[in-house]
């Protein structure tokens, strides 16, 4: 797997390179190996021509012998069936010599019979004499001088071939030795009498002159070069044209049909063999030849084919490589481009697979992109109009086609802002507070395109602001007369049906869409006058634009005066400075600006009254209060006032707290304890004295005056009041909440419960 990091400037695994080379490649190699595939084709045709050609060969070579050596057993039966030989048989040793010459004259008259018998002979067993067409003598004379068998002895030959039952029994071709020199002979051994098997009394040899039946196989084979094979129903060699017989043994087991062909590695040498079984005498005839030979021409060819092959797969890879590397650059080049753009992420098999991810990634992306803009189109809406009305927009590079596309189509070319700040949201949900708002933004927003009749766009810009940028046909339509009206009418709905109460700030009427940013910051500075006018008012841009005044009171004297009363705790003169100033300054009809001015300073001199406290409480004070944020969370006039003056009464309680003596330190140090060990059983003013190290009627008497009630009635009050929270909690029994809130038992509990609360706990339980 290949990840994008591999794809840098020098690509070291160029997997889609590869297989554009390897296509080319193997495009070369078609018609490579549809040659080699043609040239093993007429190898092999070759080799099943010479099968065929051998075969027939052999064919020919079958019949010829089979003839022949038909020939030769026809004179042995012709032989052993001769009157005068059977009469020799019966008589041979009572038989005279005459008998025995005439026998001669008789054996001579079938020397004619096959010109490929070398000799015959007769053998009488019982009397020794052994007879030819030319002479009578007997077997020790003749196997030992006249025709000695070079590799059999004369007992051999006498055991083997001349005695025992044989019936046209052939022997592999022998050298004998005459006198004339050496010649090889095939043996064909008949038993005499013929067909007498117990009572044998001679044989009748025939010798077969193997050099005749060679010269006409070689002259067979040497067009091949090879060399032919005769062997008999035992797959012994009976004569062959080679006499080396050790290539017959390499291939003798694998003659085990009645003809075939195959091909068999001889000494080194890859030879063909073809072979055929003779239906007559069950011999074999085996023709083996060099397939070199055979397939000399093919090698010829293919050599020089083979240095053409090398030469045309050298040019061809070269080519391969620049048609690859040619193909491949457009490939490698977007694949910078796609790494370039944006970084892939994940495992890739190669830079299609990453060209292609990156694309379905784009076509996806772009798809999501197409449905959340049209799911987002109103948010779009939203905020192309909200830049549009705070001035962000360039006008002229907008067309009226991509305000189309935003749904935005304004009909007119006048145009005003209406600014809705929501006093009070729904109160038809109990949701959390942040449904609710969602659900009064949407519920104005739904009303007042429906009553703007869609020469408006509603735009949320805050929780609790909205604004409505209405368009006007006519440029005779005056604000009083079409805006106000639907103003009013949309206030009067959410007032009546919804028990929503809202402020609507209203600009003056602008042409030209340049002009809509002048219309919001209309309407947002009469919204300003909210603080004055008060919240459910509808205000006027035109009413409030000559508004002028730039003065409040707050002299330098007050100041001092507020200051001293606060750091001693007169909230009370405090509360009469404040409302003095706020009075004087209201009766001026002060800008929302001027207001805010001196709210400044009221707050500037509540920060400096914390100067006298530890760093620990003022930096209390500021977390809790934040003081310069109330001007901003104020929504009317009073309301800051009001505000205000909570943090002036909270810095004057804090004063009359630091002021307060030992005594009240000791009592809440003492009404802490109880609140801490109210759950143990053994509380009470014995051991509180204890703690304290004071007498114990001391301590009751000052607990009574500080509290109001003895230090065992704020006891059971604490416990009580603890049991009550517990009883919410109903997976507790009346005996556990007991025994956590300090008493041995529940009815220690259930007694002084009832007595304080009138009920028992399990009564207060289902009453909570």
């Amino acid at each position: 797997m290949l990840k994008w990091k591999r794809f840098n400037k020098r690509e070291t695994q160029l997997t889609v390179f590869v297989k554009l080379l390897a296509s080319y490649l193997i495009v070369l190699l078609i018609p490579v190996i549809i040659g080699i595939v043609l040239f093993n084709r007429i190898e092999s045709s070759m080799i099943e021509n010479a099968h065929k050609s051998n075969t027939a060969m052999l064919e020919q070579v079958r019949i010829v012998l089979d003839n022949r050596f038909e020939e030769v057993e026809q004179l042995s039966l012709q032989i052993s069936l001769n009157q005068k030989l059977n009469h020799l048989m019966t008589t041979q040793r009572k038989a005279s010599n005459y008998e025995y010459i005439d026998f001669i004259k008789e054996l001579r008259q079938y020397r004619t019979v096959s010109t490929n018998i070398d000799d015959f002979y007769v053998y009488f067993s019982q009397s020794d004499v052994l007879l030819s067409p030319r002479m009578k003598t007997d077997s020790k004379l003749f196997f030992n001088h006249i025709k000695q068998y070079k590799d059999s002895s004369y007992n051999e030959v006498m055991t083997n071939k001349m005695s025992g039952f044989h019936s046209k029994e052939y022997f592999p071709s022998e050298k004998v030795i005459m006198i004339s020199g050496e010649k090889n002979v095939i043996t064909l051994i008949q038993s005499l009498p013929y067909g007498e098997v117990r009572d044998v009394r001679g044989v009748l040899m025939v010798h077969i002159d193997e050099k005749q039946i060679r010269n006409m196989l070689q002259q067979l084979e040497g067009l091949n070069q090879g060399v032919m094979y005769i062997a008999d129903q035992k797959k012994e060699i009976m004569m062959s044209t080679n006499a080396n017989e050790e290539d017959f043994e390499e291939i003798q087991s694998l003659l085990n049909k009645k003809e075939g062909s195959f091909e068999q590695e001889i000494n080194g040498t890859a030879m063909v063999a073809s072979y055929l079984t003779s239906e007559k005498n069950g011999w074999t005839y085996v023709s083996l030849f060099p397939k070199a030979f055979v397939l000399s021409k093919v090698n010829q060819v293919k050599s020089l084919a083979f240095v053409l092959l090398i030469i045309a797969i050298v040019l061809g890879m070269v080519v391969s490589y620049y048609l690859a590397n040619r193909n491949y650059r457009p490939i490698r080049e977007m694949v910078r481009t796609v790494i370039g753009n944006e970084r892939p992420k994940g495992e890739f098999t190669n830079e299609l697979d990453l060209i292609k991810e990156t694309i379905v990634h784009s076509i996806h992306k772009q798809s999501q992109l197409k449905q959340i803009v049209s799911q987002q189109e109103p948010v779009i809406r939203a905020n192309f109009l909200l830049r549009l009305i705070r001035g962000q927009v360039d006008l002229m590079t907008i067309s009226k086609k991509e305000l189309a596309s935003m749904g935005v189509n304004f009909k007119g070319n006048y145009y005003s802002a209406i600014v809705i700040q929501i006093d009070d949201y729904c109160p038809f949900t109990t949701e959390n507070i942040d449904t609710k708002w969602v659900l009064t933004r949407f519920i104005i927003t739904n009303l007042s395109d429906e009553i703007l009749d869609g020469n408006g766009y509603t735009i949320e810009v805050e929780r609790d602001k909205l604004i409505i940028l209405n368009n006007h046909l006519d440029p005779k339509e005056i604000v009083n007369d079409s805006s106000v009206n639907s103003v009013k009418k949309l206030k009067d709905i959410l007032e009546q049906q919804f028990s929503m109460k809202i402020t609507v700030a209203i600009s003056q009427t602008h042409y030209g869409l340049n002009k809509v940013s002048e219309c919001y910051g209309e309407a947002m500075m009469a919204l300003d006058f909210r603080v004055i006018k008060g919240p459910g008012s509808i205000i006027f841009y035109h009413d409030i634009k000559d508004k002028t005044s730039y003065h409040y009171h707050f002299p330098m004297e007050a100041e001092v005066q507020i200051l001293n009363f606060a750091k001693n705790g007169d909230f009370v003169n405090v509360k009469k400075l404040l409302d003095q100033i706020f009075n004087n300054n209201v009766q001026q009809e002060m800008t929302p600006e001027i207001s805010k001015c001196l709210a400044y300073d009221l707050l500037s001199t509540w920060v400096k009254l914390l100067s006298i406290l530890s760093a620990e409480d003022k930096k209390s004070f500021i977390d809790r209060k934040q003081p310069f944020k109330i001007i901003s969370e104020s929504n009317t006039l009073e309301e800051l006032q009001q505000k205000i003056k909570s943090l002036y009464f909270e810095f004057c309680d804090k004063m009359q707290e630091n002021q307060s003596n030992q005594g009240e330190r000791l009592y809440k140090e003492i009404t802490h304890f109880i609140e801490e060990n109210y759950h143990k059983n053994v509380l009470g003013l014995g051991m509180i004295a204890e703690h304290f190290a004071m007498n114990s009627s001391y301590l009751s008497s000052f607990f009574k005056k500080q509290s109001g009630m003895t230090l065992s009635e704020f006891i059971t009050t604490v416990r009580i009041e603890e049991s009550k929270k517990m009883l919410s909690n109903r997976k507790l029994t009346i005996s556990e909440i007991a025994t956590k809130v300090g008493y041995a038992n529940s009815v220690g509990l259930i007694r002084v419960f009832k007595k304080v609360e009138g009920v028992t706990p399990g009564q207060y339980r289902e009453i909570m």
